[in-house]
Formats: structure tokens, C-alpha cells, sequence
């Protein structure tokens, strides 16, 4: 499962004048196409810098990211490994390479270099941000909030890290707290889709279902959904009893992620609910099957006692 919240990236900022040498002024293209988003171009010019340039650890870095935006996860390793190799200094990098592992569920050694890149910067709230993300998916939650508060003590007003620390206190069962942050995360940012999907969780749980599924439709209005957002508009569409909305949305959820056992162990009930038996039947040994989660194994055990031959 990829990260269901968003997470700061870094670029290094390099002392290049593009007027003075090709690779800088490859480099820079590079830079610009990144910050637009354009990835693979991105790619290319950091190579065509690197090529003239063996020895740049910041092109290095950057092209990482652009591989990190592409999903092409090896490739960010080995640039970002590059980029250390050559300038063991380059906190952004431990930074971005912390990311990259997140992405790839490895969040142990995510961790281990926010670690390194918080020695060389201790109060960089983006590297504290990315390592309590970290520590919430390693479900060291105490550790986690205390990263997400160091990180609103050095920037008050960073709302990835307010809506963060929202998320570990829902999981502490405090939700009030959890609602505060999340709509804090929302007024400073209207745009943060991670937000809107996490308040639709805590509205659905509250009962409150018309708020979850405005929310719901804010996020989609911000972009597509993460599956862990799709999931929770199937939630509070089930609660309503829309259940063939609820069940398109826990098919999207699984399209985005076939490994989200929540989404599946949901779409398995609602199938149940439909008395579409065969497929509840699936899912639910599907879920069985996965184990990635007792709890959700143990329920689905269950219900698929309860069903009929």
C-alpha cells in the first residue's frame, strides 16, 4: 500500500549559472521541467547534464525525484545513492531517498536516513514530517507525534504535519483531536486533498455522512483520489445504504491499490449485503488469505461462516 497522506519533497538548490557551462544550463532545464511536472523530460535533461557532468550530486538527486514521481522506484535509489556517494553531506538527499523507501513499504530504513538528514539539519520540519509519517506506518505512534508536534513547534502553519498528527490521534482514539487537525489542515490549505479523504473517515465515523460525502466530493474535485480516499467514500456511501455506489468506490479503491485488505474486506461486506454471495464469498477468503491483518482476517472468518453454501 502507498502512503494514504502527501509528503514534502526536497530540491536542492544549486549554485549553477546556466550561462557558464552546458550542464548547468542542462541542469536547470532539468529543474524547471520537474517543478512543472514533466518527469520524463525531467529525466532527460539531468541525464544530458550528468553526461557532461559526471560528478554533479544535485542533478543526481533531482533526477531521482523525477523517477520517484514516475514510480520508477529503482531508479530513484540508485540516483539518490549516486548523489550520496559523491556528497555524503547532501541532506536533501537522505531526505528524498527516506521517501522513496517509504513508497516501497520500507519504512525502517526510511527512517534510519530522516535520522541521517535531521543530524545535518535537526530542525527541518520536512524531514521531521516524513519521519513521523514513517514511524505511524511502523505504528510507533508516540514516536510519530512527537516528530509531527517538533514539526509545528519550527513551522506552525505546515499543514501536512497538522494533518498527519490528525491521523495518529484517530488511531489513539481520540477523534475530537483528530477532527481538529484535519480541518486546521483544510483551512490553512483548501486544497489538500489528504484533508478532505481524512475528514471524510472521521465525519463517517461520527455518523455525520452528508458531511463525509462532501468532503468526499471535494477531494475528487482536487484530483483523483488515493485508494485509502476512494475506500472512505465507499465507507460513508455504504452507511447510507448506497451500496452500488459504496461498491464502485471500493473497486476503485482496489484498482489503485490490490493489496488495500481494508478496501477488499469492505467490498466483500457490501457484497454480502447485496446477497451477491459468490463474490462476498471471494473477497472475504481473499482477505483470509492476504493476512496482513488480523483483525480484518479474524471478521472476515466470520462472515464467511455465516454464509450460505
Amino acid at each position: 500500500m502507498r502512503r494514504p497522506l502527501g509528503v514534502a519533497l526536497l530540491l536542492v538548490l544549486a549554485g549553477c549559472n546556466p550561462g557558464r557551462t552546458t550542464a548547468a544550463f542542462f541542469y536547470a532545464q532539468g529543474r524547471a521541467q520537474l517543478e512543472a511536472g514533466e518527469y520524463e523530460a525531467a529525466v532527460r535533461s539531468f541525464t544530458r547534464a550528468l553526461s557532461l557532468n559526471p560528478v554533479l550530486a544535485v542533478a543526481f538527486n533531482d533526477r531521482g525525484l523525477a523517477h520517484y514521481h514516475l514510480g520508477q522506484y529503482q531508479n530513484a535509489l540508485a540516483d539518490l545513492d549516486s548523489a550520496l556517494h559523491i556528497n555524503h553531506q547532501l541532506e536533501a538527499s537522505y531526505n528524498n531517498r527516506g521517501l522513496v523507501r517509504d513508497a516501497l513499504g520500507d519504512y525502517r530504513n526510511a527512517v534510519a536516513d530522516y535520522d541521517q538528514a535531521l543530524l545535518l539539519q535537526a530542525e527541518d520540519p520536512l524531514a521531521l514530517n516524513n519521519r513521523g509519517l514513517a514511524k505511524y506506518h511502523l505504528h510507533d505512534d508516540e514516536s510519530a507525534l512527537a516528530d509531527f508536534n517538533r514539526a509545528l513547534q519550527v513551522r506552525p502553519g505546515f499543514v501536512l504535519a497538522r494533518n498527519n498528527r490528525g491521523l495518529v490521534h484517530l488511531r489513539q482514539g481520540q477523534p475530537d483531536e483528530a477532527l481538529a487537525d484535519f480541518l486546521a489542515a483544510m483551512r490553512g490549505d483548501p486544497t489538500l486533498r489528504e484533508a478532505h479523504v481524512n475528514l471524510v473517515l472521521v465525519y463517517d465515523q461520527r455518523g455525520e455522512y452528508d458531511s463525509a460525502l462532501a468532503h468526499g466530493r471535494w477531494a475528487q474535485r482536487l484530483g483523483r483520489p488515493s485508494a485509502i480516499g476512494f475506500n472512505n467514500l465507499g465507507m460513508a456511501f455504504f452507511h447510507l445504504r448506497q451500496y452500488d455506489s459504496a461498491l464502485a468506490y471500493f473497486d476503485s479503491s482496489l484498482a489503485r491499490d490490490p493489496d488495500l485488505v481494508l478496501a477488499l474486506s469492505n467490498r466483500g461486506i457490501v457484497n454480502q449485503q447485496m446477497g451477491r454471495t459468490a463474490a462476498a464469498r471471494h473477497d472475504l477468503q481473499a482477505v483470509v488469505q492476504m493476512g496482513t491483518d488480523p483483525g480484518l482476517s479474524a471478521d472476515a472468518r466470520r462472515r464467511l461462516a455465516r454464509l450460505r453454501p
